[in-house]
């Protein structure tokens, strides 16, 4: 990345917290995936990109405060143009604290052109007790693009016996090709009951979902036939909507649950990009 396109805007910090806006566009020059646009303003940030696999670049955001507490803003929106190929993912959960009646908000715009791909591997978020989040996803592709990418959150500290028994948890996933809502999910956790509800949570402190796209019948069936391989130890669904392959899954053990992810994608990976899945350098420390 030229360091010139790379512009830093005064942090925003106010009496109702952090106002942070990252803004990434990436481009395909001289047979790479290149960044070429990088806008940030308050606490987010984004490594050089790294090539541990050719011409797919792999792009770390940071979030260097580690943590997120009521009133606190984060913007994130990524634009892949054409042809370009990214793996994003962050090296550290992140982690929402306790609030003191203000919503934390979380915001990520992915756009994905045509012949692009981008692979969104966030490590999860963890509301603590009492924490309130809004988070919105947005995701749109153009044609054929392809998109892999997760969701996984946890609710308390099942670690530390710490259950989210007061908090508020309000999501909305949209997901978009060539314009058409092909899927739209939201959720609100306002209390303690829809956690233990068999429509709800199921008593699960963790949730995720994986998305990858475009998939069909074959790819349904190579997903669900990893899970019964594997025996899945989580509560585990996937199907097929308009060529959006969807994957659920609830659980009480953030690392057994990512790396049943993991392992759905390095299933799916070969027949949407043509590459074998190459884990990310940053999860290994």
């Amino acid at each position: 990345m030229n360091p010139a396109s790379a512009k830093p805007a005064t942090n925003l910090a106010s009496a109702t917290g952090w106002q942070a806006h990252l803004e990434l566009g990436f481009a395909h020059i001289n047979a790479r995936a290149r960044l070429r646009h990088s806008r940030h303003i308050g606490p987010l940030r984004v490594q050089r990109a790294f090539y541990p696999e050719g011409n797919l670049a792999h792009i770390y955001i940071l979030h260097p405060p580690g943590g997120v507490v009521g009133g606190d803003q984060l913007h994130i929106t990524l634009d892949i143009a054409h042809k370009a190929q990214v793996l994003c993912t962050t090296p550290g959960s992140g982690k929402f604290y306790l609030s003191a009646g203000e919503w934390a908000v979380l915001e990520q715009t992915l756009r994905i052109k045509s012949g692009a791909s981008l692979e969104w591997f966030p490590q999860e978020n963890i509301l603590f007790a009492g924490a309130r989040l809004r988070a919105r996803t947005r995701i749109e592709l153009e044609d054929d693009a392809v998109f892999m990418g997760w969701d996984i959150t946890c609710l308390g500290r099942p670690g530390s016996q710490e259950r989210f028994e007061h908090g508020a948890f309000d999501a909305r996933l949209a997901f978009y090709h060539n314009q058409k809502l092909l899927l739209v999910e939201n959720q609100r956790v306002l209390d303690k009951q829809v956690l233990e509800a068999a429509a709800g949570l199921r008593g699960q402190p963790m949730q995720a979902t994986l998305l990858a796209f475009p998939c069909d019948e074959n790819h349904l069936e190579q997903v669900r036939n990893q899970l019964i391989k594997n025996g899945a130890s989580t509560l585990t669904g996937a199907t097929l909507i308009d060529g959006l392959l969807v994957v659920r899954a609830l659980g009480d053990n953030s690392e057994t649950l990512k790396q049943q992810l993991i392992t759905i994608w390095q299933t799916l990976r070969p027949g949407l990009l043509d590459r074998p899945a190459v884990l990310p350098r940053i999860w290994a420390t």
